[in-house]
């Protein structure tokens, strides 16, 4: 036996070395060992760009901004300063919603500053949000080495470039899809498609053909590959949106990627469009509504004829999309049909999405009906007169002397407060000069609620005739009162007096400052 050993031993010793190219191993090495990598991957460490200050905020934005929360320059500078981490986050909300960029300075010496992973990550959702690529350096840092780091710093790291577009952290975004670690799979996709060209489209088609993707993963990649609108994956698309045995999520968003490529490249606009109108065919409601997606992004009589048909089809997703679609491409031909469902639709909510298409559109027909809703005495409820206002004050076509009336009627109805309250949020919204004789009576009301509502249309609109009339309600704001009159406070915060520290009445204090001027 040991005989034997030796001799096959001896043998396996004369036997030549195998022959590995040296081309072979460096790329081994490169690749770090895996095989089948993309020819289009750019994976790796991205480079990180210089340390930036945020842009300065915008005069007129600010001067609103200070006419709607007079007295926030120094409270809010002092919550950022010395705040709680929960007064922080709450005031970075309200900073959001607000886009506010009175304090994008002192956001940013607190990204530096915090060691709160809740507070950063709301600091860079808020310059997301003002789309200043001020926290770029930090982003892609993140990114490049993200595995000590929590995983929802991480998504917004991701979301924050791909809002913005930064298309240097793509080596970071790519290395982590290719990386073992799922739960940046998502994340990763979603900012590629945002940030990505044509490279990284092809790149992801190749991607899909791993053996080893979920179908979850699959039909995030497939709705990635439409954000980029890469006319180079169209025949893939198409085959994957005609195959009647792929998943159905994966057919409904290669057909909307379908409309959207299709839309932008001319050479495949018709049979975009031929592939789409017979997809709309389907048994599928899930598929016939993205197939509405893909075709809203073309125009012409063979479109509008299936986006009419859509908004008479059986399923109210398939009706809701085909609204949207109205609403995409402009079709005042479709007004009729929008009419029709917003008057019949078993849909409450189809109905909803009719109100501001129609007044949007501005055809005769579709401006008399919405009218119609705010004059009608009966069979209209007043959440639906309260819907159609919104609309039509949105659009501004018409309807404004008879939406002002039914809020006059509204201010002599307790009963009716809903609507009162509702319309009056609206009216805040705009500060058209035809609100003034509204925002007084708004303002005269008993109700404490109607009577805060009246301040805000007019700290919107600074009526010069309604000013008298809120100096005397801000005179009553006195810290000393044994009464708080909360609208009397709101009065003096509007005409930008501190009542808890002026010895001086708000009024006199106003009108000093108009003398002044």
């Amino acid at each position: 036996m040991r005989k034997t050993v030796f001799l096959i031993a001896a043998l396996f010793a004369f036997l030549p070395l195998p022959f590995f190219p040296q081309e072979s191993l460096d790329s081994a090495e490169s690749d770090g060992g895996k095989t089948g990598t993309s020819s289009y991957s750019k994976a790796g460490e991205s480079d990180v760009p210089p340390s930036k200050r945020p842009r300065a905020g915008d005069s007129a934005k600010i001067a609103d901004l200070d006419n709607i929360d007079p007295d926030g320059r120094k409270k809010n500078a002092d919550i950022l300063k010395f705040g709680l981490e929960d007064e922080i986050l709450d005031l970075l909300k309200t900073m959001i919603d607000r886009k506010d960029v009175r304090f994008v300075d002192e956001a940013y010496d607190l990204y530096e500053e915090s060691k709160s992973k809740s507070v950063k990550e709301q600091v860079m959702n808020f310059f997301k949000t003002l789309e200043d690529p001020c926290l770029e350096d930090y982003a892609i840092m993140i990114l490049n080495d993200p595995y000590d780091e929590p995983l929802d710093t991480v998504n917004m790291a991701f979301s924050y470039v791909g809002a913005l577009k930064l298309s240097g952290a793509i080596p970071a975004v790519e290395n982590l899809l290719e990386g073992d670690n799922e739960k940046y799979y998502d994340g990763a996709l979603g900012a590629l498609g945002k940030i990505g060209g044509g490279d990284e489209a092809m790149y992801l088609t190749e991607y899909f053909e791993k053996e080893d993707l979920s179908l979850a993963q699959k039909q995030t990649l497939v709705k990635t590959l439409g954000s980029l609108h890469a006319s180079e994956t169209y025949d893939k698309l198409v085959e994957m949106a005609e195959n009647e045995d792929e998943n159905t999520f994966i057919r409904m968003y290669a057909s909307e990627a379908i409309g959207q490529i299709a839309a932008e490249d001319a050479s495949r606009r018709g049979d975009g469009i031929s592939v789409l109108s017979d997809l709309f065919e389907d048994r599928d409601p899930n598929l016939r509504t993205y197939v509405v997606k893909g075709l809203s992004n073309f125009s012409g009589s063979e479109v509008e004829k299936t986006i009419v048909q859509a908004l008479k089809d059986n399923h109210a997703k398939v009706r809701l999309e085909a609204i949207a679609a109205v609403k995409k491409m402009q079709l005042s031909e479709a007004v009729p049909y929008l009419v029709y469902r917003a008057k019949n639709d078993p849909d409450s909510s189809v109905k909803k999405a009719c109100y501001p298409v129609i007044a949007e559109m501005n055809t005769a027909e579709g401006n008399e009906f919405l009218v119609s809703q705010i004059t009608a005495k009966k069979k209209v409820s007043d959440d639906t007169k309260a819907k159609v206002a919104t609309a039509l004050l949105e659009f501004n076509h018409a309807g404004t002397s008879e939406i002002l009336a039914l809020a006059a009627e509204v201010l002599g109805d307790d009963r009716r407060k809903p609507l009162r309250y509702a319309l009056g949020k609206e009216f805040a919204k705009y500060g058209r000069s035809e609100y003034e004789e509204i925002c007084k009576q708004y303002i005269a009301s008993k109700d404490v609620a109607t009577q805060g509502t009246g301040l805000d249309i007019y700290a919107k609109a600074r009526y010069a005739s309604v000013t008298p009339t809120v100096q005397n309600l801000a005179d009553q704001a006195n810290p000393d009162a044994k009464t708080n009159n909360a609208n009397a406070r709101k009065a003096a915060r509007i005409l930008g007096v501190d009542w808890e520290k002026s010895a001086e009445s708000p009024s006199s204090a106003a009108q000093k400052t108009a003398d002044a001027k």
